[in-house]
């Protein structure tokens, strides 16, 4: 430990301090182990400390020994109940070290507080800092694997809607966790929940689907490993294997874009009538702050506009797809935006009335200029 102490004792960034503090508490652990129980309660008192680096210390400390309270069941409570206590401290360096202290709870123990620990990540999902909101999601991931459904079961749509809104964060590792732990939230959705969580999956496919060619790799792959656990709670023949072909796994722009193409087809011949949903929420995703998803959007409406056997229904996704069409087509600085635009403009023109389109085009195509020229 005096070692460890001379190594780092003077340095002052926190998360090193933190990961020191942490280092000390597990060599105290293995080295003098009938310390733990007298300096834990010291800590689990120091947590109310008015000096925010002292309460920081505590929680840092305490995540680490409630690891090594196998043994010492009352010991454990204690800790546990005081974790639970800050969870809601006004230092998110707290809020963020009681979870993952929470979820280090020693496995011959955790049944007794599983409850307990899923509640603390529920609301810490929709914690005012980002940073305490991608702990929470890595520790959902960290500790699904092993809750009971009787568990989860009761949450399963309050940590779907929760996961959802953080699918789209700008934090690329926010973004690849969350739609990690939706896939892991797959294995709960044949039980008493199925019909409801079904509805979440349909109101998450459009997006995973876009983001299955998202600029970040990890994003990527989260996305594909999702889609295959999700797959199969659709229950509809044949419908999993789209997601086995060789273009799912393909990095190729030109094999995400027949993998899209394929897909259509089977949400037409399969899902149609969950085409609206799913172009409401393609529709959306035009405004994404990321030109490919931009791209992917414009992509993948097009394709399902163009394979629509009834044209009256889908007109105004129509119209206002043409809309969007022309105005990105003519004001994107992106060029993968303005080479969408250009094919589904031109699928469209073929799919539907030629005429109708032709017009629609062209009125919108004018009022683009219009506005282009003042």
């Amino acid at each position: 430990m005096g070692k460890i102490l001379a190594r780092d004792g003077e340095h002052r960034d926190k998360e090193k301090l933190i990961d020191l503090i942490q280092e000390v508490a597990s060599c105290t652990s293995m080295k003098r182990p009938k310390e733990v129980a007298p300096i834990s309660t010291i800590l689990t008192k120091a947590l109310n400390r008015h000096q925010r680096f002292q309460r920081e210390a505590a929680a840092a400390a305490l995540s680490e020994f409630i690891q090594h309270s196998d043994g010492l069941p009352s010991l454990l409570e204690h800790i546990v109940e005081a974790m639970c206590l800050h969870v809601s401290d006004e230092s998110p360096t707290v809020r963020s070290l009681c979870l993952r202290g929470l979820v280090q709870i020693p496995q011959s123990h955790m049944s007794n507080y599983i409850a307990q620990v899923l509640g603390v990540i529920v609301a810490l999902l929709e914690d005012p800092d980002e940073s305490v909101q991608l702990t929470a999601v890595q520790c959902l991931l960290s500790v699904l694997n092993s809750s009971p459904e009787d568990a989860v079961n009761p949450i399963l749509i309050n940590l779907s809607v929760r996961l959802r809104n953080l699918q789209i964060c700008m934090n690329e590792k926010m973004r690849s966790n969350a739609i990690a732990a939706y896939g892991a939230l797959s294995k709960y959705g044949m039980g008493s929940q199925h019909q409801a969580f079904l509805e979440q999956v349909h109101a998450t496919m459009p997006r995973l689907i876009l983001h299955l060619h998202d600029d970040n790799l990890t994003v990527r792959q989260a996305c594909r490993n999702t889609l295959r656990k999700l797959a199969p709670l659709i229950e509809v023949d044949g419908f999993s294997t789209i997601f086995n072909k060789q273009v799912f796994s393909s990095e190729r722009r030109g094999d995400y874009e027949d993998f899209i193409r394929d897909l259509s087809r089977h949400v037409h011949q399969q899902l149609s009538p969950r085409v609206d949903s799913y172009l409401a929420a393609l529709i959306q995703a035009f405004d994404s702050p990321w030109p490919v998803i931009q791209a992917n959007a414009i992509y993948f409406s097009s394709c399902l506009l163009s394979l629509s056997e009834d044209q009256r229904s889908l007109a105004p996704y129509c119209s206002q797809v043409f809309a969007a069409l022309v105005n990105k087509m003519t004001r994107s600085p992106d060029a993968v935006v303005r080479s969408s635009c250009s094919f589904a403009i031109g699928l469209l023109l073929k799919a539907f009335n030629p005429l109708t389109c032709t017009a629609l085009q062209l009125d919108r195509l004018d009022s683009s200029r219009s506005s282009f020229l003042e």
